[in-house]
């Protein structure tokens, strides 16, 4: 799992959405004026103290990870005065200095959804975790020829994101919510996330497939980056393919999981799957819309 930073982007749920005002998520500029208005030391999700998160750090392995890699006991800060964006932070110290190593903006929120495609959940309020922004990063260490930067990346990543989730995932369960929403910012963040998420669209999960199957045999750096650079082609237009964030969603509950494992939602990717068709240029080809594209 990759360090990204928040897009300038309000309201970035399209087909769940909040009953009452939405949600506002940080933009890049937001997040370090949002810091000095919270309260410390409050409850996570209202429910977990930073006893229990450094609990779940040795619980799940991830203090076992980080000491394999050279970092003494992992600290653990919350800022919880904003309700919207509930914030846990992770340092740990290594080589006589304190490195930031995960951040994550969370928040636990009831949502509805009138999506055409997802017909049986209209009317019902499901309880979610909602991942607004998580990094994941050794500030510690440079890049490597063997794992060069992603998209997004100020630092090379921790290697921890399956430990992460499962912590996240322990967190959904024992708070009894529905299911896990975040809105992967890169191409590269679905990758990583597709073990335990899929699309809550079926048909962006179906255009994903073929994203992927398109760039099969490439690195995940130079997947993400071909997608970043505008070099992965949708072939009915001839125009660099977009990358546009969508729900992905880790089901927790029966209703959730019923949406996914239903033969329309698989009907509905398939379909999208097909008709999606592109490929992927190499780096010194020119972009087909160079001089037309938008930043």
């Amino acid at each position: 799992m990759t360090s990204t930073k928040p897009a300038a982007v309000r309201n970035l749920l399209r087909h769940l959405r909040r009953p009452g005002p939405a949600i506002e998520l940080p933009s890049a500029g937001d997040v370090e004026a949002l810091v000095p208005s919270r309260a410390h030391g409050a409850l996570l999700l209202d429910f977990y103290a930073p006893d229990d998160v450094r609990e779940a750090l040795a619980r799940y392995g991830v203090a076992d990870r980080l000491a394999r890699r050279g970092f003494g006991p992992p600290q653990v800060e919350l800022e919880t005065g904003d309700p919207d964006h509930h914030v846990v932070r992770v340092h740990a110290p290594r080589a006589g200095r304190t490195w930031l190593l995960g951040e994550a903006f969370l928040r636990a929120a009831d949502f509805e959804t009138d999506a055409p495609f997802a017909e049986a959940l209209h009317g019902r309020r499901m309880r979610m975790l909602y991942i607004q922004w998580l990094r994941l990063q050794d500030p510690s260490r440079p890049f490597a020829p063997d794992r060069p930067r992603l998209p997004g990346q100020d630092h090379p990543g921790l290697g921890i994101g399956r430990e992460v989730m499962a912590m996240f995932l322990g967190m959904a369960d024992r708070l009894r919510l529905a299911g896990i929403v975040s809105c992967p910012e890169f191409a590269h963040n679905a990758v990583l996330y597709k073990r335990t998420f899929r699309f809550f669209d079926p048909a962006a999960q179906g255009r994903f497939e073929a994203l992927e199957a398109a760039a099969a045999g490439l690195r995940l750096a130079d997947f993400a980056w071909a997608v970043e650079q505008g070099r992965v082609i949708d072939q009915e237009t001839g125009r660099p393919f977009r990358w546009t964030r969508e729900e992905m969603v880790c089901p927790t509950s029966p209703l959730l999981r019923e949406h996914f494992e239903s033969a329309v939602y698989h009907r509905r990717a398939d379909e999208a799957r097909r008709a999606a068709r592109c490929r992927i240029e190499p780096p010194s080809a020119p972009r087909a819309d160079a001089a037309t594209s938008p930043d």
